[in-house]
């Protein structure tokens, strides 16, 4: 008890140091602040009277600047003294990455850029897009003025891209209602024709894979084989493509997972039209193959009803 109340008389004592110390910023503390990021972000509207038009866009040491652009690029923009930040440091002047499907520009100075050209660190940038072409003049100075984020927008684009947006929907609706419609119809007059499903056994194993049929159905001259990929081993299998030995290019396919790990199998389905002269009875070859890896092919032949 004696002990307890020593290290609690202790704690009383030293509660205002601590808290003291937690209002104080330490040295470390404060010279982090002051190098807090600059957030210093501007936009430009491109219309008719920008057309032609130099842009400035300011960079520092130790700042990354973004340009965001109002469309994709139609190719690498073409900079006089940049390298790409994706390979080996060299000595230009500026690092510059594309991202975002090339919607994004970012440019930072190389820290290891050539000695002597302190009076000479602008260069030019020139970005092509589908609709507009922008010239760029980056060039460095203070940390206090630099620009982290340079947003380039066309006018009104916040409401064109949503009238698009809506439109684009409304067409992707009507497309698949069309499409459900006619698959609903197609998939009915199979049922008019003869039909007939069987249950299938037959597998075939290579390495760690193994491929397996598991019905079999044929509705006139539709056919639809079901089948089970299983991947044993501890690496992933990548599926490619599914082939069958009849159907010619009239051929779709499902697959429930198109990478089969050793957790659960991937079921797959695939239906072909056989053309005038085609067998119904068969036999049918299901062959997969492996998209990566070790490129395998499995087949599964003498399939037949």
């Amino acid at each position: 008890m004696a002990d307890r109340n020593r290290v609690a008389l202790f704690l009383l004592i030293l509660a205002p140091c601590l808290a003291a110390a937690r209002e104080t910023p330490s040295h470390t503390q404060s010279a982090a602040m002051a190098d807090d990021p600059v957030q210093n972000t501007r936009e430009i509207v491109l219309d008719e009277r920008s057309t032609g038009k130099v842009f400035g866009i300011r960079t520092a040491r130790n700042v990354l600047t973004t340009v965001e652009l109002p469309e994709d690029l139609s190719g690498r923009p073409a900079c006089g003294d940049c390298e790409d930040g994706q390979g080996p440091q060299g000595d230009a002047l500026y690092r510059m990455e594309v991202s975002g499907q090339g919607r994004y520009l970012t440019i930072r100075p190389n820290p290891a850029a050539r000695r002597g050209r302190d009076e000479d660190t602008g260069t030019t940038v020139l970005v092509r897009m589908e609709h507009a072409t922008l010239t760029l003049f980056v060039d460095q100075t203070e940390r206090a003025r630099a620009d982290t984020r340079v947003v380039f927008s066309y006018p009104n684009r916040a409401a064109d891209s949503e009238y698009l947006r809506v439109e684009r929907a409304k067409i992707e609706a009507e497309a698949a209602a069309k499409a459900e419609t006619a698959l609903t119809a197609r998939f009915l007059r199979a049922f008019a024709e003869p039909h007939r499903c069987e249950t299938k056994s037959a597998r075939v194993r290579i390495d760690d894979i193994v491929l397996e049929a598991r019905e079999m159905c044929s509705f006139g001259r539709e056919v639809i084989i079901t089948f089970e990929i299983e991947n044993r081993g501890s690496t992933p299998l990548e599926v490619g493509s599914v082939v069958v030995n009849k159907g010619g290019e009239n051929k779709r396919e499902y697959l429930s997972q198109q990478t089969v790990g050793n957790d659960r199998p991937s079921t797959g389905v695939v239906a072909l039209h056989l053309a005038d002269g085609e067998e119904v009875k068969g036999p049918y070859e299901l062959t997969l193959h492996e998209s990566g890896g070790k490129w395998r092919v499995i087949s599964l032949g003498r399939l037949e009803f």
